[in-house]
């Protein structure tokens, strides 16, 4: 049987994620992505990043790059539901 994960764990984790949302977007600024090629470019690169944690066994990085990748998708979503993509 799978363990089953706390509520206090699950939005400490979304605490974490707009804390690292905010940080990144004062570092990077809060311009729209151009278009979906362009969410797809960056999710997929926050992906493989994913991917080579896992490989190396890296679990402290693992998690700085799933909190990347869900702020990729986020964001991703946030420009979308702005309609501010170009195409």
């Amino acid at each position: 049987m799978r363990e089953i994960i706390r509520k206090d764990a699950i939005d400490y984790t979304f605490d974490e994620l707009k804390y690292k949302m905010e940080k990144v977007l004062s570092k990077k600024g809060f311009g729209s992505f151009s278009s979906t090629h362009e969410i797809l470019g960056v999710t997929t690169e926050e992906y493989c990043e994913v991917v080579d944690a896992v490989h190396r066994k890296d679990y402290d990085n693992l998690k700085e790059e799933l909190l990347d990748l869900a702020i990729a998708c986020v964001f991703g979503v946030s420009c979308i539901e702005q309609k501010s993509l170009d195409w």
